[in-house]
């Protein structure tokens, strides 16, 4: 859902042939692995690489109950109950028994929506999954009837009635905890999303279509059970086009109530412009929520958004890539190869946010541009700490649909290398 802007530091209203039953798992067990989770990328075309095996005959489509959303503002009283997750409890042995090969963390199709230890709060931070109107999450559009989804179609007689029944259910009761009576304003807030402990990287695409790629990064750090800090607050345009922000303001959506913007309206006065090809801090890179509730979503707003850039070659194209790269031959030695090998076929063109957000099509041909475009996504001071890595660590919980295959060993030979170059642009 996505709140309209009023004025000063209000909000109108107050604003899914090869995999195999996975050996671990039974309806009466569960498992243990890593958690792999949630921005950046579409389900599409890394789910089209995977297959899932049959589904049980029967399913327990549980009882969840009614979680839709109540009067008052999310600041005040306990927690609602959270009747989306009891229904997920209920279908998640078959869920995973179908698709768990496939979509766990090392799957074949190597988007682990479905990673653990806590495959509830994967799946629901997953984009595109849990959205406001079930209707449009990528688990009933893309593993249904037609090409897209070349294996297991859950809309098909084998799952329709049981398993794909029980996700519609699962997804209708998890939308109604972020749909309001709120006026909305589509242009210029981010519909709710459940945000990770940890890496988190949220698209402006949904704003239109000159927003893809576009980005608002962060690492979000638990403080206590009413307290979120969001560290690291970085705004990433793309190469062609910049964004000016003026007074974004954080809401917490908890589930049941109305969201409840932040109650000191910490970026009130932030109006900035972040040139085509250069990310930087959202205000002074640090949020601190004291308004949080367990199991809650977020969403932020914006008074004005509006895209921008200084055409600094003075053209029509959108302007030049500026900064550039301190050692490209550094860059040209130690990572352009593994990056045309692991994430051009993404990043090169073959998806439009992808490239948006980081641009490898010109790896083959222009190193120093290439150069430049990839240096945005790194963090020279500290390497580790480099989004380049988080967001693909088998062993991570940002979401990204290419994460090494699971390999670890590979994933590491990746850093290792990369790294040099990283370390050199200090």
């Amino acid at each position: 859902m996505n709140c309209a802007y009023a004025s000063g530091r209000s909000w109108l209203a107050a604003c899914s042939e090869r995999c195999s039953v996975h050996p671990r798992l039974t309806p009466l067990t569960r498992w243990s692995l890593w958690l792999v989770a949630a921005g950046a990328s579409a389900l599409g075309a890394a789910v089209a690489a995977g297959a899932c095996t049959p589904a049980p005959d029967t399913l327990d489509l549980g009882t969840g109950g009614s979680g839709g959303s109540s009067a008052g503002t999310g600041g005040t009283g306990g927690a609602a109950p959270n009747h989306g997750k009891e229904l997920f409890a209920a279908l998640e042995p078959d869920f995973y028994t179908a698709c768990g090969s496939c979509h766990d963390a090392g799957g074949i199709a190597d988007t682990p929506f479905l990673a653990g230890p806590d495959v509830y709060a994967t799946i629901s931070s997953w984009p595109g999954i849990v959205v406001k109107d079930a209707k449009e999450s990528k688990l009933l559009t893309y593993p249904v009837a037609g090409p897209q989804h070349t294996y297991k179609k859950l809309d098909s007689a084998q799952y329709k009635d049981t398993l794909y029944a029980a996700i519609q259910a699962w997804l209708t009761e998890e939308a109604k905890s972020i749909v309001t009576t709120t006026v909305l304003d589509a242009g210029k807030s981010i519909e709710p999303f459940a945000p990770i402990i940890g890496f988190n990287a949220v698209y402006f695409t949904a704003l239109g279509d000159e927003y893809t790629g576009m980005a608002l990064t962060f690492n979000a750090v638990q403080l206590d059970d009413h307290v979120l800090e969001l560290d690291d607050l970085e705004v990433h345009p793309t190469a062609a086009l910049g964004v000016h922000l003026v007074h974004p303001l954080f809401s917490v959506f908890p589930v049941g109530k109305e969201s409840d913007p932040d109650p000191v309206d910490s970026l009130s006065n932030v109006d900035q412009e972040f040139d085509s090809g250069q990310a930087g801090a959202l205000g002074p890179g640090t949020l601190i929520l004291t308004n949080w509730q367990k199991g809650a979503k977020l969403t932020v707003g914006f008074q004005k958004i509006e895209p921008f850039t200084t055409m600094m070659d003075g053209g029509t194209d959108g302007g030049t890539t500026t900064g550039g790269c301190k050692d490209v031959q550094s860059f040209t030695d130690n990572a352009a190869g593994l990056l045309k090998s692991n994430c051009v076929m993404c990043h090169g063109g073959g998806n439009a946010q992808a490239k948006g957000a980081v641009d490898m099509s010109q790896l083959a041909t222009d190193a120093a541009a290439a150069c430049s475009q990839i240096k945005n996504r790194v963090s020279p001071a500290n390497a580790d700490q480099s989004q380049l890595f988080i967001t693909t660590d088998p062993g991570g919980n940002a979401a990204h649909p290419y994460k090494f295959g699971g390999d670890s060993g590979k994933f590491g030979a990746f850093k290792q290398s990369v790294s040099q170059w990283i370390s050199a642009e200090k």
